[in-house]
């Protein structure tokens, strides 16, 4: 492997999986029942529709596969626009764009870096078919606001299954809601997700969708053109004992947050900001400085997988042209040019969270003496001019 491929030292993130997981591995290999048809499949959304508190939860074998049916059961495609963040993993815009729809980019509140609900009125049309409401980082959105714009809600709480808004689980607050369970999340299978809703005739037409369109188990009678996205009862067995674990698990990940916290105390860090009414999930510990390049750049150098958070969607060549780019989203941008992630997983060891914060330093460091040379040498010239 070439040395600029090697693995990091310190990954951004890894996978606590336990005896319970394997174990109901174990079981369904023992069984045979390995496809989507598998018992673990429905235990594991039954005990998913008790956490987040709803009627029906739909496995599915990604959060971009779950958001992609979330749309087409609301009938959005050609001709209708669905507005989102700006800031935001491509997949919840390429989901729109899948589906034939447009996506138009609101702006993000400096106070949540959720989507901004005054951004979002302003881009209402009689094409808007609906909104589509990031929890991003593990935050949800101002839901009561939304809900004022009067659209149809798609919830994408791909990053923050055990935030909560107002008490409210993430994932039971949108018309029909989508949660991943990709490996680097709060609950893993590895590749996974769900959609989740209270609205039974949804449900049936997510689930309609999700079986190739046919309407009942076994029959080769396909009622509307449909897809396979449904999830494995090996990839289910390993999700239901990591959400049975999800408290210990979200607990971790916010002790590794509050340590993150203390050690960066007095440095020129800022974690994302989290609003009173909100109960974050800890995703990937978030900040936000104006050494971020610097920061990354003594993370890489000391074997450390610390990210950049994705740019503004309207920059990425795939959604660049217009209506997609049509307001500035200052704050979005803003965000996205200094905000970062740093390793975090539950049960990560003291001593690696030790590291890291000794690179963030020596990044900081490094700023602070180019900042102090580069005054000295300015101060040099002026004497000179």
């Amino acid at each position: 492997m070439p040395a600029d491929r090697a693995r990091p030292q310190i990954p951004l993130s890894s996978v606590c999986l336990s005896e319970r997981e394997i174990g109901y591995v174990n079981r369904a290999l023992e069984t045979g029942w390995i496809s989507g048809s598998g018992s673990y499949v429905g235990e594991f959304e039954r005990l998913l529709a008790s956490r987040l508190q709803v009627a029906d939860v739909v496995a599915v074998c990604s959060g971009t596969s779950a958001l992609e049916l979330a749309l087409r059961a609301l009938d959005v495609g050609p001709g209708h626009e669905v507005i989102l963040p700006a800031l935001t993993f491509q997949a919840t815009a390429s989901v729109v764009l899948a589906v034939g729809a447009t996506p138009v980019f609101a702006d993000i509140s400096p106070a949540s870096w959720t989507i901004d609900p005054d951004s979002a009125a302003g881009l209402i049309t009689s094409r808007t078919r609906a909104l589509l409401a990031v929890d991003l980082f593990g935050h949800p959105c101002d839901y009561d606001r939304l809900r004022r714009l009067g659209l149809p809600i798609i919830e994408d709480a791909a990053e923050a299954y055990g935030a909560e808004y107002k008490g409210r689980p993430v994932g039971s607050l949108g018309l029909i809601s989508a949660v991943s369970f990709h490996a680097n999340k709060v609950v893993s299978t590895g590749e996974g997700g769900c959609v989740a809703t209270d609205d039974s005739a949804l449900a049936e037409r997510v689930r309609l969708l999700n079986n190739h369109g046919i309407n009942a188990l076994g029959s080769c009678w396909q009622v509307v053109p449909g897809y396979n996205r449904r999830m494995t009862n090996l990839t289910a067995a390993i999700g239901l004992g990591q959400v049975e674990r999800s408290s210990e698990l979200m607990a971790a990940r916010r002790r590794v947050a509050s340590a993150y916290d203390a050690a960066l105390r007095g440095l020129p860090v800022t974690r994302r900001p989290v609003e009173t009414w909100a109960k974050e999930s800890v995703w990937l510990y978030t900040a936000w400085s104006q050494e971020r390049d610097r920061i990354l750049r003594s993370c890489h150098e000391a074997g450390i997988d610390a990210r950049p958070i994705w740019p503004v969607l309207p920059d990425v060549p795939a959604f660049a042209s217009p209506p997609c780019s049509r307001l500035p989203c200052p704050a979005a941008r803003s965000i996205s040019r200094g905000g970062f992630w740093l390793p975090t997983w539950s049960g990560m060891p003291e001593g690696i969270l030790d590291q890291v914060v000794a690179a963030v330093r020596a990044g900081v460091q490094a700023g602070f003496l180019a900042d102090t040379t580069t005054a000295r040498t300015r101060r040099g010239a002026s004497r000179w001019s």
